[in-house]
């Protein structure tokens, strides 16, 4: 089995990308280390502050990049 870091488990633990075998054993870590609850609870923050920062193109910009990739698509079949 690859062996992963405690804070790479932690993070991918807060994107919900954790096996049942890597939860089950970062509970076990969870309930007796407050300082890893800490380190958690404040990746779990910054995801969702990054989450609020998203920013979303503007209407003008996804035209012209679609535009550009109709363009260029029919290029490719020559």
């Amino acid at each position: 089995m690859e062996q992963t870091s405690t804070q790479d488990l932690l993070i991918l633990h807060a994107y919900g990308e954790t096996t049942l075998e890597q939860r089950e054993s970062l509970a076990k870590q969870l309930a007796s280390d407050e300082t890893l609850q800490e380190e958690l609870l404040e990746i779990i923050r910054t995801k969702r502050e990054l989450n609020s920062q998203m920013k979303s193109p503007s209407v003008t910009s996804l035209r012209i990049i679609m535009e550009h990739s109709y363009k260029t698509e029919h290029l490719q079949e020559i």
